[in-house]
């Protein structure tokens, strides 16, 4: 009782000094689990926390394979929760680089890190290419709280989270492979065709199973056969469920039935599907405490040693500086990635739970079984783990303010409204490195949207409802842009005080027209009412830019545009990123904040007459924006 209880407060503790350092929680945990494990044994000769039952000693938590069992049960929940939030329409133009990625990249890394650890430690084949497929995967865990840190751009981010969402099951079934070959090696009843064959079934079961038990979860969940105080708990026991009858009929492959069971669920309507998401993220969050405290406490000083050595950092520098680089530029070199942001994600690739967990589960199994440098799996991995985790935490920032690839905190824009000019808006935005997402009642602007590649939800205009439905965790402007200047009030009311919120702003109302008296919140222009600004968008189609060479002339410059009854959007700092939309009662007669380089994007024909010491037209055919 005791051990449990301490494990869950150590947890909880290392959480809470993750959150106070800026760090990723698997830092301070496994740091906690090697002190109490491993740490304490070598001054005292005993552990303060024994992750395994030892008889002779009558102490530890889980007797025979329950470790085993339950590490594989907690990763597969915290892969369901992971896919959650993979939603298709994220990655619209980008699925082939992240299909790349975690294949051709998976396939680099295990190449590489193989072939170092078989020539720098001499391991042998079989136990070097088994590290090395563990390796492969990028821990979301990890890589999500990183994200929050930095706040890159939404491609990136993008292409990161869903890398390491769905190379986690990959890298795990690569370790199985390996893992089934390894036995078939040393035992001569198996053979290899009988590790495919297992691999394959492992595979189609997951991914076939993962569809089938998640239309039935979605159609218990739609029809209302499961009451909202029984949701979260109903849908932790079909999980489990799932996990235990999709490993029952093939080894291994409940892993990839709860990412595909996730994934399936984000991309359909399901009614409260945020309170599942708050209940598993909070389940998820001890589950991780738990587990890597586990793993870290069950390793041996031995182990430890085995890896402190000239040889174990040469094979972790060649993981981080050679396989992963190597790995990302192949991958995405027919990308239209730049190379900023291929450096960038070649640095960010953190390991999480899926690779200590398998690794202490194949390395316990292989050590039983007397398998020649088995001992070496686990300790190795986790040196990865913590090192890739240390350099990430540390330095990420640092590279993405150098690289240019990250963005103000609190970037994102929530537009209400999908009408023509609204999504010319969004497009310009989304191409300028924001995440945008168009809020609507109208069923046929929302696919109007989608169909545009645009994120979209059809909604009611009702706080109540889109506060469930809503992430707001790093909207930093709304912009309401319905044609119902009572409807733009009442959100600018609801949301301007919101935590995060860095600007709300709403069309003209008619009323202001009349009395020409402008709030500081109405956008655009002195006249661009709902009507005017969507007839600019469909008479002119598209959204042009100018670079501002002299900041001066800015004033100018807008009073040109109207005169060409072109509508001003919103400025872009070249330097730090960030936007500033321009407001109705700016006229040049008090200017905007402006530095050499910054580019305004305008909804109009390109200019006829600019002069060239003011500003430069960004010609449309370019089809690039100034970084």
């Amino acid at each position: 009782m005791y051990e449990i209880g301490s494990l869950i407060i150590i947890g909880v503790v290392a959480q809470w000094i993750a959150w106070r350092l800026r760090v990723p929680s698997i830092l301070p945990l496994i740091i906690a689990g090697i002190l109490i494990g491993p740490g304490w044994e070598l001054y005292t000769g005993h552990r303060l926390l024994n992750p395994r039952f030892d008889s002779e000693a009558g102490t530890g938590l889980f007797p025979g394979n329950l470790l085993y069992s339950f590490v594989s049960l907690s990763i597969g929940l915290v892969l369901f929760e992971g896919g959650l939030t993979l939603k298709v329409k994220e990655v619209r133009g980008m699925a082939d680089s992240i299909l790349r990625l975690t294949t051709f990249g998976a396939a680099t890394t295990t190449v590489v890190a193989g072939l170092a650890a078989h020539y720098l430690l001499g391991l042998d084949w079989q136990i070097a290419f088994l590290f090395s497929t563990l390796i492969v995967v990028t821990g979301p865990t990890v890589i999500a709280p990183i994200m929050r840190q930095i706040n890159v751009k939404r491609q990136v981010a993008t292409i990161l989270k869903w890398e390491s969402i769905i190379v986690d099951p990959v890298g795990a079934f690569l370790a199985v492979l390996f893992y089934n070959f390894i036995v078939s090696y040393y035992d001569a009843e198996a053979t290899v065709y009988d590790s495919l064959i297992k691999f394959f079934q492992s595979g189609l079961v997951g991914i076939g199973l993962g569809f089938v038990l998640g239309h039935a979860l979605f159609y218990l969940i739609s029809r209302m056969y499961i009451p909202r105080f029984l949701l979260n708990i109903v849908t932790l026991g079909f999980v489990v469920a799932a996990f235990l009858i999709s490993d029952s009929i093939a080894h291994e492959s409940g892993l990839l039935t709860t990412v595909v069971m996730g994934a399936y669920l984000a991309n359909r309507e399901v009614p409260f599907l945020h309170d599942i998401l708050d209940f598993k993220e909070s389940l998820t969050l001890l589950l991780i405490s738990l587990l890597f405290i586990l793993l870290s406490a069950n390793m041996t000083v031995e182990q430890i040693e085995l890896v402190l050595n000239w040889e174990s950092l040469y094979i972790f520098l060649i993981v981080v500086f050679v396989a992963r680089p190597l790995g990302v530029f192949w991958s995405l070199s027919t990308s239209d990635l730049t190379w900023r942001d291929k450096a960038f994600i070649s640095w960010v690739g953190p390991r999480g739970i899926v690779a200590a967990g398998v690794a202490s589960l194949f390395g316990i199994e292989l050590a039983k079984e007397g398998i020649p440098d088995a001992e070496y799996i686990t300790p190795l991995v986790f040196l990865i783990v913590l090192g890739t985790v240390l350099l990430n935490a540390t330095l990420a920032g640092v590279l993405a303010r150098r690289l240019k690839v990250s963005l103000p905190k609190g970037s994102g824009v929530l537009i209400f409204g999908a009408s023509e000019g609204a999504r010319q808006l969004a497009h310009s935005l989304v191409e300028s490195g924001r995440d945008v997402t168009l809020v609507t009642p109208n069923r046929a602007e929302a696919d109007i949207a989608e169909e545009n590649n645009l994120t979209a939800m059809q909604s009611p205009i009702d706080t109540d409802i889109l506060d469930d439905r809503l992430d707001l965790t790093d909207i930093g402007y709304v912009l309401a842009l319905t044609g119902n200047d009572e409807e733009n009030f009442y959100l600018l009311n609801n949301y301007r005080s919101r935590e995060g919120i860095r600007g709300a702003y709403r069309l003209v109302t008619r009323k202001e027209i009349q009395l020409q008296r402008y709030s500081k919140e109405a956008l655009f222009g002195q006249y661009v009412s709902y009507l005017l600004f969507n007839r600019a968008a469909r008479n002119f189609g598209t959204v042009n830019a100018i670079e501002l060479l002299d900041p001066g002339h800015i004033g100018t410059i807008l009073g040109k545009l109207r005169e060409e009854r072109a509508i001003p959007l919103y400025l872009r700092c070249t330097e730090y990123g960030d936007i500033t939309f321009i407001p109705a009662n700016d006229n040049g007669d008090r200017p905007l904040s402006v530095s050499a380089g910054d580019v305004l994007y305008y909804i109009g024909e390109p200019l006829a007459e600019v002069d060239e010491e003011a500003a430069r037209q960004i010609p449309k055919e370019d089809g690039s924006l100034v970084e």
